[in-house]
């Protein structure tokens, strides 16, 4: 599938191309996770240059549709049995965030959703009919990305590497994956997950990303701490080894 042959589903990426995605998302039993407070995320982030946000949830999609024209990447998180999430996982919660506001709906397409009741590769054709909106491919391998191209996906994003079985536990951005992307592909790509500092970010697009989808390194306060206190443990750590250098 051409990006040619998507062009009505086009637009909302050609305004992200080259842009720096926020995703603005707290867990449940964060303490960002309030209406308001992402709200202030969002204006804050907006204010600052974001090309477009990414949320999840009806309600703050519509909060945060009044606050902005960008592009919004929409989602709902869905939870198995084992407590494993999957993205906007029907056709109900498509249309739901469709309403609320998104500009892209953004699908959990894995390899392992594809014996869903509903899945990815119905999903995209219906949301393209009775929605009119773009679909984003959250995907964890090339193989992945091939298949929701040839299903009709406008975009892939590298969402879920890290999170599927064959991945999981990896906290780092795959640059092979997105050169990987980058050769096969014909439709835009956004590089999503585990991005920590802008040259990061410049990197990706100078791979050849259309945009660059980052959200803990920016919108997590508690995130962000954790990463600083973790290098002045290590330090006081080989300070302390220095001085058991010295005694000896």
């Amino acid at each position: 599938m051409s990006q040619a042959s998507n062009a009505p589903f086009n637009s909302p990426f050609q305004q992200l191309h080259g842009r720096i995605v926020v995703s603005c998302q707290a867990d449940e039993g964060d303490p960002l996770d309030d209406l308001d407070t992402l709200n202030r995320i969002a204006t804050s982030v907006l204010r600052g240059g974001a090309g477009g946000l990414r949320a999840e949830g009806v309600t703050r999609i519509a909060a945060f549709r009044s606050l902005t024209d960008l592009p919004i990447i929409g989602i709902i998180k869905a939870y198995d049995a084992n407590g494993d999430v999957y993205i906007t996982p029907d056709f109900f919660s498509a249309k739901a965030i469709s309403d609320a506001g998104a500009d892209i709906i953004a699908l959990d397409c894995t390899a392992r959703r594809l014996t869903a009741p509903e899945p990815w590769t119905e999903l995209i054709p219906r949301i393209h009919a009775e929605l009119h909106r773009p679909v984003l491919a959250d995907i964890a391998s090339l193989e992945d990305a091939v298949a929701a191209e040839r299903a009709g996906a406008d975009a892939v994003a590298t969402t879920l590497y890290g999170y599927t079985a064959e991945t999981a536990g990896i906290r780092t951005p795959s640059w092979p994956l997105l050169q990987a992307l980058v050769a096969h592909l014909t439709v835009p790509i956004l590089l999503e997950g585990h991005i920590t500092h802008p040259p990061d970010a410049l990197h990706a697009l100078t791979l050849g990303a259309t945009a660059v989808v980052v959200g803990s390194a920016i919108t997590r306060p508690e995130t962000i701490t954790r990463r600083f206190v973790g290098v002045a443990r290590q330090k006081n750590l080989h300070f302390t080894n220095d001085q058991a250098d010295d005694a000896v």
